[in-house]
Formats: C-alpha cells, structure tokens, sequence
C-alpha cells in the first residue's frame, strides 16, 4: 500500500498549527502586560502573581518584584541560585520576595535565627553553608536605611536578605499579589 501526500490536508493542518501558535504567543504576551509572571521558584508559592508597578507604598508583608543589584546578580548567577538573562538590568531574572522590614526596623541574627526589631520571624534561620557545603555570605546586624528594604521568604534555601542585606527600593519593579498560585 503506498501512502499519498495530501496537499490540501497538509494546507489545512498547517493553517490551524500556525494560527494555535499565533493566539498562544498574543495570549502570552497580553498576560505579560497586563502584569501576569509566573513563579516557577520554590521560595514563595508556584503559580501566576499579578505585578503591580504603579504601586504607592510599600508596607510590611507585601510580596515585590524586582531586579538585584549588581552585586547580588553577579553572586547568586556564580553559584547558580539565581538565573541568568543578560536582557534583564545587571544580568539577572527579578526575584520575588516577601517585605519584612522598612526603613528604622532593625535586623539582627542572633544564634542564626532572624530577628526584625529583636522580634524572631518563623522558618528564617540563616545556614552557615549552602546545599553544595560552600560557606553563606554573613551580613551583620543592621537597621534599615532609608529608601531600602530587607526582604525574605520562610523557604530554608531562600538566598535573601539575610545573605545580600537590604535592597534598595529602586530597584522594585513592582508591588505582587497571588492570583492563582498552590503551595509547594
């Protein structure tokens, strides 16, 4: 038995292959501008968050979005905690991370436990080594200054606040909220 080429089933097939692939990709790139990113990390939950960029303040609790510093990117892209993307400000993917203290709070770390105002804050011990053995950065105890952050999440491999310090509020990109997201 010998099989046929079908012009016309070929036409039709690729028609609908290539209009599927247009109305993905537009779908895709409407999300993104309507503020729509997905948090494939296991830091905060999985799932789709909402940016707010046009945002007015920022309190305590808030989760944000935005870009390390230089620093920070340059560090976390060597030991791979964070991802690479030389289209992105100083090379790296934004983070997003949960707000635990604003300018005049104090952090501290005593027997590695995180304190915001001498207060200790839940699942947030400092690990003197990362999963690789490699020693953690150690910041020390600090107040934070104006116009900066200090940020966490209550994940044990988080690469945070409590290794790079306070970020400056710059570089927020925007405030996030959950819209559909489920735990890890």
């Amino acid at each position: 038995m010998r099989l046929r080429f079908n012009k016309n089933r070929f036409k039709k097939v690729a028609g609908i292959s290539v209009t599927v692939f247009s109305i993905t990709v537009m779908t895709g790139y409407l999300l993104f501008e309507s503020g729509l990113r997905f948090n494939l990390t296991p830091s905060l939950p999985i799932g789709v968050w909402k940016i707010d960029k046009n945002f007015i303040c920022i309190e305590k609790g808030d989760y944000v979005w935005f870009t390390p510093t230089r620093e920070i990117a340059d560090f976390g892209i060597k030991r791979g905690y964070l991802e690479e993307n030389k289209s992105c400000p100083n090379h790296s993917v934004p983070l997003l991370k949960q707000v635990y203290g604003l300018p005049g709070d104090s952090y501290s770390f005593f027997d590695d436990i995180v304190r915001i105002n001498n207060l200790p804050v839940e699942n947030a011990k400092r690990r003197k080594t990362d999963s690789k053995g490699r020693p953690m950065p150690k910041i020390s105890d600090g107040i934070v200054q104006k116009d900066r952050l200090f940020v966490l999440t209550q994940h044990s491999h988080s690469f945070d606040s409590r290794y790079f310090d306070t970020i400056p509020l710059e570089n927020v990109i925007g405030t996030a909220k959950p819209v559909l997201v489920w735990t890890n």
